[in-house]
């Protein structure tokens, strides 16, 4: 891969950190509307070998007292097309895209033999459960 292609792969990183920030977002609107959820936005700068230094952002998500977050983690790790984290005081979940631009996936195992499941709303929800209840 060239300069160019590694600028592109970056960009297109980047709105797929927004797309999955965009699908959170919309399966929490029905409880930010009641006031039960709130979330912001951080700046988080990331450096990459291959992709540099660049800006993106976290999502802070507010669930009565608790408070997780979901953190890009990188674009090219190892086998893995993008990484983002859950991170609550419970521990992490990890979203990752298999093969980069093929959609997210929940990893259930780490290792030479990954699992995956589907990244849906259940999903997302039993993984916001298990970093931040108590």
């Amino acid at each position: 891969m060239g300069h160019d292609d590694y600028q592109q792969r970056k960009q297109q990183w980047l709105a797929q950190i927004e797309e999955f920030y965009s699908q959170v977002q919309l399966w929490l609107e029905p409880y930010a509307i009641k006031h039960q959820v709130k979330y912001d936005f951080h700046s988080v700068l990331l450096a990459e070998e291959l992709l540099g230094s660049y800006a993106t952002r976290s999502m802070g998500i507010k669930l009565g007292r608790q408070h997780v977050v979901l953190r890009p983690v990188g674009a090219m790790l190892g086998a893995s097309g993008g990484r983002i984290d859950l991170e609550g005081h419970r521990g992490k979940v990890c979203f990752v895209q298999p093969n980069f631009g093929t959609g997210w996936k929940i990893a259930t195992k780490d290792g030479e033999f990954p699992a995956y499941e589907d990244f849906n709303e259940d999903n997302f929800f039993e993984a916001l459960l298990e970093v931040s209840s108590d």
